[in-house]
């Protein structure tokens, strides 16, 4: 089993690989900016609005999480229910990375 506190094989593992890797960079002024995700504005155009009853307290909590990931509770909401959803498709597979990771990161028994 890795050990969590180990970095990811590839970075460097010294002060000196470090310097290396700096060293082995390219600064290229003239390279095209990489695009910037979308607004939130350009996100919701196209949306269809749906209401929906919930708690006051379910309401607030929605909120504040989607405060904490900086992103508008119709995003948070539509995030969720995606993932929900996902997770209901049995025949999905999905990348062996990720399942590494989540049984890698379960307690080990004593």
């Amino acid at each position: 089993m890795k050990n969590n506190k180990e970095p990811d094989p590839g970075y460097p593992r010294s002060p000196e690989a470090a310097v290396d890797f700096l060293d082995g960079l390219v600064y290229d002024d003239a390279a095209p900016l990489p695009a910037l995700p979308p607004t939130t504005d350009r996100i919701e155009q196209g949306m269809v609005a749906t209401s929906f009853k919930w708690t006051p307290e379910m309401r607030d909590r929605v909120r504040r999480k989607a405060a904490e990931h900086g992103v508008t509770p119709s995003i948070l909401i539509r995030q969720y229910i995606e993932m929900g959803l996902l997770a209901e498709q049995s025949e999905r597979m999905i990348p062996l990375a990720d399942a590494v990771r989540a049984l890698t990161s379960l307690p080990h028994p004593a």
